[in-house]
């Protein structure tokens, strides 16, 4: 398993495309670790900082490409999972709940 960045997540914002932004305090051996961490669920990889949650997709084979996402689009079970181990709190999931806010 690989990071490779998209430039459509990262500053300037590219016109007409769509997709989160990373957040700038996320720097390569950060978005590594996140993917080295992360869950897969269906085709999708989830991971979280303890804060935020994070989505990858697979673009190539063995190659992934992450962006921060609402804790709402992170399956419920992993969710809970994650507040039973303690990996991530009740109040940082309602506060990133939708990243739209």
């Amino acid at each position: 398993m690989q990071y490779e960045p998209n430039p459509k997540h990262k500053e300037p914002w590219q016109h007409g495309r769509k997709g989160s932004l990373c957040p700038p305090d996320l720097d390569a051996l950060a978005r590594d670790a996140l993917l080295e961490g992360s869950v897969q669920h269906g085709s999708k990889r989830y991971a979280t900082d303890g804060e935020r949650a994070f989505e990858a997709q697979e673009h190539q084979p063995g190659a992934w490409h992450g962006y921060p996402v609402g804790w709402k689009e992170v399956p419920e079970s992993l969710r809970r999972v994650w507040r039973d181990e303690g990996r991530v709190k009740r109040q940082a999931i309602r506060r990133h709940w939708d990243r739209s806010q």
